[in-house]
């Protein structure tokens, strides 16, 4: 038998039969009760992997801590290859993610502009009053302040086009959600 991809009908009356074999309700939010359950994810801060691509196509893989306002992701960072890749290409994507087991799947992929932000842009400002949570962590792991050299730290901002969330326990599998234009 060939392979080929599987389709989104095929793919959603998979997962239907599997949640009523799990004696779950399989659920299809609305867009606000999408979006309210993203934002609660979001705002749990699991590890965020964004993956970036340049003109070369080699993609770019980071794990990164990331704090969110509403739908956007704020990501700070002193450089890396990233940067080089997001002057090239601005689109990204972005994995964060928990659990393993079929039910305890809790995640979301995201798919997104990033525009990238330097300390003489107000952006930047704003960003890092978003980021400061992030900042107070690293200092009070490292037991007091640390000091950053200016100039060296710039700050992402992710706009999603499109998400696909799923949260296997409450019966929410491949929730599509996409940006208005």
């Amino acid at each position: 038998m060939a392979v080929r991809e599987i389709t989104y009908e095929e793919r959603d009356m998979m997962y239907d039969q599997a949640f009523k074999k799990m004696g779950i309700e399989r659920k299809h939010p609305s867009r606000e009760e999408l979006e309210k359950e993203i934002i609660d994810y979001l705002g749990k801060k699991q590890p965020c992997t964004l993956a970036t691509s340049g003109k070369d196509g080699w993609p770019r893989v980071s794990v990164v801590d990331y704090v969110n306002d509403g739908l956007t992701l704020y990501i700070f960072s002193e450089g890396g290859d990233k940067f080089k890749n997001l002057k090239e290409n601005n689109r990204v994507g972005i994995g964060i993610g928990t659990g393993s087991k079929a039910l305890m799947t809790r995640g979301i992929n995201i798919w997104g502009i990033a525009d990238v932000f330097d300390d003489e842009t107000p952006e930047f400002a704003q960003g890092m009053h978003i980021i400061s949570p992030i900042i107070k962590d690293m200092e009070k792991a490292a037991g007091g302040s640390v000091k950053i050299p200016q100039g060296i730290l710039r700050l992402i901002r992710v706009v999603p086009a499109r998400m696909v969330y799923h949260h296997t326990s409450k019966g929410i599998k491949h929730a599509v959600w996409e940006a208005v234009s």
